[in-house]
């Protein structure tokens, strides 16, 4: 009896041995898969951080534009930046359109025009040089860009390092985004009604692409990150002019 007690009690401590050995082995592996993934995205800013970056960006959108320029960049814009883009894209010493905020101003007008010929209205009428009279207009101002918000977004993706060609390329890809639906002609607009635009810079491509959803409201737009393929422009506007009611 004495024997099939010490054997089933051996056996039990053998189960929890093993037991034991087994889970920390398990949760090794599992805290080893957590702590290689943040080195993928490595350059890629949080998204709190990315928020507080462009909260800043448009305040001073806000002090230094006008309260129409950081409303559209807040309300329709998404930017999700690499440290180093955010330095580039942020830098005052980066005057005209270079710099983001000068880029801005263009970007916002290509916008506005959008929205205008989409039937929302135009926005300068309202955005006037009278401050006082700007600013009794601006719950109109905000229920228009919310209107247009319906019909239009930007979100540009730039994960990586801004060095060499990275930062212009950041630049170029939204503008003739922006600069086709809202300045070339014929007119862009979209057969679904709304243009809901991603677009995204890959380290490891090598020319553009443009993607469209089924429904015909989102685009994809990727294009390389640190080298200028050929033909940028024109190879965005083809990809787009296939969901163009107007072609």
């Amino acid at each position: 009896m004495k024997k099939l007690l010490l054997a089933t009690a051996l056996a039990t401590l053998t189960g929890v041995a093993v037991a034991q050995t087994t889970k920390p082995a398990s949760a090794n592996q599992t805290t080893g898969a957590k702590a290689a993934a943040p080195a993928a995205v490595a350059t890629s800013a949080a998204p709190a951080e990315d928020k507080e970056k462009k909260d800043e960006f448009v305040e001073r959108l806000f002090s230094e534009q006008s309260y129409l320029n950081a409303q559209i960049v807040d309300k329709l814009f998404t930017f999700k930046f690499s440290p180093t883009c955010w330095a580039k894209f942020t830098d005052p010493a980066l005057t005209g359109n270079e710099g983001g905020f000068g880029a801005m101003r263009y970007w916002v007008r290509y916008a506005v025009e959008y929205g205008k010929r989409e039937g929302i209205g135009d926005l300068y009428t309202l955005a006037v040089d009278d401050k006082q009279v700007e600013k009794e207009n601006r719950p109109m101002i905000d229920d228009m860009i919310k209107k247009l918000r319906e019909k239009l977004s930007l979100t540009v993706e730039a994960p990586m390092e801004c060095r060499g060609k990275a930062y212009t390329m950041m630049m170029q890809y939204p503008y003739e985004v922006l600069e086709r639906i809202g300045h070339k002609t014929p007119e862009w607009s979209p057969k679904s009604g709304e243009a809901h635009f991603t677009v995204t810079l890959l380290p490891t491509a090598k020319d553009m692409a443009v993607k469209i959803s089924p429904d015909g409201k989102q685009f994809m737009v990727s294009g390389p990150a640190y080298t200028d393929a050929y033909s940028t422009a024109d190879k965005i506007y083809n990809g787009m002019e296939r969901a163009n009611k107007n072609r």
